[in-house]
């Protein structure tokens, strides 16, 4: 008989035991998984391909707070910056409130400058950028966002906005093909629509986002236009777009910490859990282990075999969760995605995956050797005692 059939047959003494354990560590895996996974998308909200040469300029008190459409003669006087927008967010809704998706009235002529990594300006035919630009009503859409609802060019798409208590009827004249699935789960359209239906939106805006020539001088343009629009009837709070975006995922709470003390309970839940089984499948086996040892197998022999058992095990489970948590992440990004758009960006990473083997064999190692020390440095005649 050799190693690993020794191995695999110790292993499985007690089949329930042992399958029971590997649910359990495969459950724990599944929910680590999935928790550091959802931490890594919604770290990645906070940047994008142009966002560390973007900025926004936005209402001091509250982004919700709107600012004069003026404060662009200044922006537009700086060298530094290369190209600037204006935004709003609308909130509509497409036929039905649970239709909900990211919408915003926008600059059009600069909107695709401003993000042209994002709407990958360079993959849209200029004849669409064209009627983009020429008409008052056409709308830029996400491929993923045109897909689930079967929309395609030159569709009419209304949207009902309970924010503004409006509804407006957009001519789909670009279909973009983004980098990320959270990117294309957006709508934009002419801002001018919103100011001309809605008395105080005239000559006012949401924000702007500006790119920089020299992200170097983001900094420095910071502080520059809020020190000029300071005492101001509406003064300024001016930060970077990551900055923003971190802002706007702030208000889901401290997020990361949760999902660290949530990781973390889990953890030392398992380790708990493993150690015990381990420690009393170990135990159990007190004579058998003499009997080998009377046999001729030395100490160090023992060890390995009491090591490798629990690492096979870890491994098991590890796998087992792991196949579960690809086939939730898949399930998540369709489902979710539909609901929250960042959510289309699900995946279960290369390096989450590492991450879960590691503490997966970290805790067969812990939860195994101290038991498995003793039990192959303990005298023949103790263990034998109990025949």
């Amino acid at each position: 008989m050799n190693f690993l059939t020794l191995v695999l047959r110790s292993l499985f003494r007690s089949k329930r035991r042992t399958v029971l354990t590997v649910l359990s560590l495969a459950v724990s895996v599944f929910l680590i998984a999935l928790l550091q996974s959802l931490l890594g998308t919604m770290d990645a909200l906070t940047v994008s391909g142009g966002s560390g040469t973007r900025f926004v300029v936005q209402d001091k008190a509250s982004f919700t707070n709107v600012i004069p459409q003026s404060y662009a003669n200044y922006l537009r006087a700086q060298p530094e910056i290369e190209a600037f927008t204006a935004f709003q967010w609308f909130g509509g809704e497409y036929k039905d409130p649970k239709n909900f998706f990211a919408n915003f009235a926008v600059e059009p002529e600069t909107y695709l400058q401003v993000y042209r990594e994002e709407a990958n300006l360079a993959s849209i035919p200029p004849a669409q950028v064209r009627d983009f630009l020429r008409d008052g009503n056409g709308c830029i859409v996400g491929k993923t966002l045109a897909d689930r609802f079967g929309w395609k060019v030159g569709d009419v798409v209304p949207l009902r906005s309970s924010i503004f208590n409006i509804t407006v009827r957009l001519n789909i004249r670009i279909i973009f093909v983004g980098k990320r699935k959270s990117d294309e789960m957006f709508l934009a359209f002419n801002i001018r629509q919103l100011q001309e239906a809605v008395p105080f939106m005239k000559g006012r805006v949401g924000a702007f986002t500006a790119r920089a020539r020299n992200p170097a001088d983001i900094p420095r343009l910071c502080e520059r236009i809020d020190r000029h629009f300071a005492n101001s009837a509406q003064e300024t709070l001016t930060i970077t777009e990551n900055a923003f975006n971190l802002n706007m995922m702030k208000m889901l709470g401290d997020y990361s910490t949760m999902i660290h003390s949530i990781t973390g309970a889990v953890l030392v839940a398992i380790l708990i859990v493993t150690a015990n089984t381990m420690a009393m499948a170990i135990r159990e086996r007190t004579t058998q282990i003499s009997t080998m040892r009377a046999l001729g197998f030395r100490s160090s022999q023992i060890l390995s075999l009491l090591m490798a058992e629990g690492l096979l095990l870890s491994l098991l489970g590890s796998g087992l969760g792991i196949f579960m948590a690809m086939g939730a992440a898949d399930l998540a990004a369709k489902v979710g995605g539909a609901i929250l758009p960042w959510m289309a960006d699900f995946i279960i990473t290369g390096e989450t995956l590492l991450l879960c083997v590691l503490i997966t064999l970290a805790l067969g190692l812990l939860s195994t050797f101290a038991p498995a020390y003793r039990a192959s440095r303990r005298p023949i005649t103790d263990g034998l005692r109990a025949l």
